[in-house]
């Protein structure tokens, strides 16, 4: 669009009379044409009118034009800009006073959990603090402290000799028929399973019963027996993971899972010294390591999934958890003490790794392995080695 500026002003009168400067100041040379004819046709009608009165008004025509006319820049009002928030930290302390170990997750992930008794004056119980900012001071969440199904709807503790299982909304009360052991809530609560092993021997050589029943106690049944293993955990409502030897015959123990509807066994792999099981949240994928191998080729770290295909061996070592049903989180190990942790994320899509932590922005020291990813895999709660004070970090997405 073609830029343009006008002004006018009045000459003071003198003793030829009034007198009207009229000056154009242009910007665009293409008009120039134009304007010439125009003040031609204003002066040749003033020449008209006569001497006389061209003495009593004298029309003076400025036209500058420019043959290469600088641009006119015009100061628009503008909005003071709004300064950028400062981004907010990835780490963050969460409790104080060294407090606490073992921390848990709600499963909505919005508070970490663990057990306390903050004072003589307060009963021991599940104390949470929530993530949100600020976090605020520890409270009471759970004052019974047991085993629970992941809706929290029953609890499972020991009473003498027994295991009870309650519901929490009605106070019923069931006892599981499995002389005070342990019990594991399948992922609907629905049944429960627990393991019977001697005490007596060495461990390898310990028999240990595989059991399952409803959450009641009702109908419960012995599933599998094994050697120097155990239960690792429900896959799924159908599904269990178990690992050992089949017989003291036999050396080497097997990864199996068992399926519940058909009584089919799976075995996913077989060597001597197999640890670290480690389910996927969906029960698609299982992580392990295998040790001192007479193949080294074989000891490492590994992931399969658990219908059976073949395992892919990882190329760190370290501590690790699941984030989701796909990735794999890992601290690999540090070659000094004095450097922080870094979190890094294996991706069993696609096979690569990434860091998900920064060591500049959060310099994580983690004591004895104690850490934990939230259900929704943003965060990861551990207890700082420093401090003893529960710390958490928002991990990349």
């Amino acid at each position: 669009m073609t830029a343009y500026k006008r002004f006018w002003t009045r000459m003071n009168e003198d003793e030829r009379g009034s007198k009207i400067l009229i000056g154009a100041i242009r910007v665009n040379p293409r008009l120039t044409n134009l304007l010439t004819v125009v003040f031609s046709a204003i002066l040749v009608m003033l020449a008209a009118c006569g001497p006389s009165q061209l003495e009593q008004r004298v029309v003076i025509v400025v036209a500058t034009p420019t043959a290469d006319p600088a641009p006119v820049v015009v100061a628009l009002p503008t909005d003071t800009p709004t300064p950028s928030p400062t981004p907010k930290p990835p780490i963050r302390q969460l409790t104080a006073g060294g407090c606490c170990a073992q921390p848990f997750w709600s499963p909505d992930s919005k508070q970490v959990r663990f057990i306390d008794k903050p004072s003589p004056d307060v009963p021991v119980g599940v104390y949470a603090v929530n993530v949100g900012e600020p976090p605020g001071e520890p409270f009471l969440a759970l004052d019974l402290i047991g085993l629970y199904s992941n809706d929290l709807r029953l609890i499972a503790y020991p009473e003498g000799r027994d295991t009870i299982v309650e519901q929490l909304d009605n106070g019923e009360r069931w006892v599981i028929p499995n002389q005070g052991q342990a019990v594991v809530f399948s992922p609907e609560g629905r049944r429960v399973a627990w393991e019977i092993e001697d005490i007596d021997g060495p461990f390898d050589q310990r028999r240990t019963d595989i059991y399952l029943s409803r959450y009641t106690g009702e109908d419960p049944v012995r599933v599998t027996t094994v050697y120097g293993g155990g239960l690792h955990g429900w896959l799924d409502e159908g599904r269990i993971l178990f690992s050992g030897r089949p017989s003291l015959d036999v050396r080497e123990r097997t990864l199996t899972v068992l399926v519940l509807t058909t009584n089919v066994a799976v075995d996913l792999v077989t060597a001597e010294r197999i640890a670290g099981v480690a389910a996927s949240p969906d029960g698609e994928w299982v992580a392990y390591f295998i040790s001192f191998n007479e193949d080294p080729g074989r000891s490492g770290i590994w992931v399969q999934r658990t219908d059976g295909p073949e395992a892919h061996r990882l190329d760190f070592w370290g501590a690790y958890q699941w984030r989701d049903g796909t990735r794999l989180l890992y601290t690999p190990v540090r070659e000094s003490p004095d450097e922080p942790f870094v979190i890094w994320e294996y991706d069993t899509a696609s096979g690569r790794s990434r860091s998900v932590t920064d060591p500049v922005t959060a310099p994580i020291q983690i004591a004895n392995g104690d850490w934990r990813v939230s259900p929704d895999g943003r965060y990861v709660v551990y207890v700082n080695s420093t401090d003893r004070n529960l710390w958490l970090v928002e991990l990349a997405p």
